[in-house]
């Protein structure tokens, strides 16, 4: 018997580090962010003992292996299918982790919300993330509002134009996360731009949530100062009405705009790097019966 889940990846477009808690379910990040309808794909069966697959190979994969051990003592065999980069801010270790969690939970007859509990301890313990795995469970895009897991953490849904649509360029090497995430100075700084971000993005009310909250993450990516040279560089070219930003953490430019705006950003990211368009998935993490074939490249 298997089971099967799917979880989105999710951008975060700002967040504040606040991991000063005893427990791992209260660690996490107040911030803003969307999930995407391409993620992890996770198939879960029985095992003699537990080996963890990406596209058929086996890998170390120490994040899922964490989620594992706190979901269950069960040895299960896990195939991974990444429709995303890793390490490019597109929040696949802890989809990865979240689908894996999800089906197990399925196969085990385990509550589903454990699964979430034990992506996101995962997450925080091994550095990876501070809020993805929270994202991924919900759909759509979300305001992060307290951190943690909930019931602790507490998220707004932010609901997306069903046209809703982004392209995304990856451009070399990524971010380590947990240099930042777990740098006083660098956690300091996100709390100084990331919480007040939270904070407009809830004044401006559910009707203008989404508008306000592409705004403050194209806002934090030049207020952090992370970004690359030639993400800056390429993101200046793009068409007027195009708004971009960085994916947090990570080496990736994301862009948003009307469908023809995106044509003509496309053109100008031609060649710079990995191209990916996506839109918005509303849904979040959920059972499904079966890893579809993979998606044809652009």
């Amino acid at each position: 018997m298997t089971a099967c889940a799917f979880a989105p990846g999710h951008v975060t477009g700002f967040f504040a580090v606040h991991d000063g808690y005893n427990d791992l379910s209260h660690m996490g990040s107040r911030g803003g962010g969307w999930c995407l309808q391409r993620g992890a794909y996770a198939a879960v069966g029985h095992a003699e003992q537990t080996v963890v697959r990406i596209d058929h190979v086996p890998v170390d994969a120490p994040v899922t292996r964490e989620g594992l051990r706190r979901l269950t003592d069960v040895p299960l065999d896990v195939d991974l299918r990444l429709e995303l980069p890793v390490g490019q801010g597109f929040g696949m270790s802890a989809a990865g982790t979240l689908a894996t969690c999800l089906a197990a939970a399925n196969l085990l007859d385990l509550d589903p919300e454990a699964a979430l509990l034990a992506a996101h301890e995962a997450e925080v313990s091994q550095g990876t993330g501070l809020g993805d795995a929270v994202g991924s469970w919900f759909g759509g895009g979300e305001l992060r509002i307290k951190p943690g897991c909930p019931p602790h953490g507490w998220a707004m849904h932010v609901t997306a134009p069903e046209s809703a649509e982004f392209l995304f360029c990856t451009l070399g090497t990524g971010i380590a996360t947990d240099t930042i995430i777990r740098d006083p100075e660098w956690k300091e700084r996100t709390r100084r731009f990331g919480d007040p971000a939270v904070d407009r993005v809830l004044e401006a009310g559910r009707e203008h949530a989404w508008a306000e909250l592409l705004h403050e993450a194209e806002a934090f990516t030049g207020a952090m100062g992370l970004q690359p040279a030639n993400l800056v560089a390429l993101g200046k070219q793009l068409p007027e009405d195009v708004q971009w930003g960085q994916c947090m953490l990570g080496g990736t430019l994301w862009a948003y705009g009307a469908p023809g705006d995106l044509d003509r950003a496309e053109a100008l990211l031609e060649g710079h790097g990995e191209l990916i368009r996506t839109r918005v998935d509303p849904n979040g993490a959920r059972l499904v019966r079966g890893i579809p074939a993979p998606r044809p490249a652009m």
